[in-house]
């Protein structure tokens, strides 16, 4: 599997997973994501909240290459879920 984004060819990595693997990577980054959510309602501060976006951002575009974005979007991604 290979995490590169156009135009950035020059910082790539290429990452080999199992599919063990890769379903434990996918339940961390939606856990992770749903927290960043309830971070974003709660923070006052604007230049924070800017940059917690960003970083959902960065990991929801990761989820998508993985395979689960539509799972962490709607949060129904579930441990040991079949593939």
């Amino acid at each position: 599997m290979s995490l590169a984004t156009q135009g950035h060819k020059k910082n790539t990595t290429t990452l080999v997973l199992t599919a063990q693997e890769r379903n434990e990577l996918r339940l961390a980054l939606r856990t992770y994501v749903t927290d960043l959510h309830m971070e974003i309602a709660h923070t006052d501060r604007y230049g924070f909240r800017e940059e917690l976006k960003g970083r959902r951002a960065v990991l929801e575009e990761v989820l998508r290459r993985l395979g689960g974005a539509t799972t962490a979007m709607t949060g129904q991604g579930r441990q040991g879920e079949a593939e």
